[in-house]
């Protein structure tokens, strides 16, 4: 009896931290579609996205801040950008981490024909 109970306990452990999380990224979801963000990816526990005016990293975590989880470079600030390993470096010493070279090479060459125009 103490066994089931303790794995009702752990399974609704479970599934209350699954919705939660959903209700976060849920929140981003909502932020990027607010702020008129396209082609954005979900990759290493953030979300990538180009906005109007500016490329937008935000991470999640258990509590999501977005003053405190994101990371947001205007175009005309970023004076260069690289290719390491699979992480996207923007001016030197911001590493954005992605999981699949083809969505890095895709964010690259979109984000090196936004920075150009």
């Amino acid at each position: 009896m103490i066994f089931i109970g303790l794995f009702l306990f752990i399974a609704f452990i479970v599934i209350a931290l699954n919705v939660y999380n959903h209700s976060n990224l849920a929140y981003i979801e909502e932020y990027l579609q607010k702020n008129k963000c396209e082609e954005y990816a979900y990759s290493k526990g953030s979300y990538k996205a180009f906005c109007d005016d500016s490329f937008v990293e935000i991470k999640n975590s258990f509590i999501v801040n977005l003053d405190e989880n994101s990371n947001i470079f205007k175009y005309e600030d970023i004076k260069n950008i690289e290719i390491n390993q699979l992480n996207l470096i923007i001016n030197g010493n911001n590493k954005i981490a992605f999981k699949e070279k083809d969505v890095l090479d895709k964010f690259y060459n979109k984000l090196k024909n936004k920075i150009n125009k």
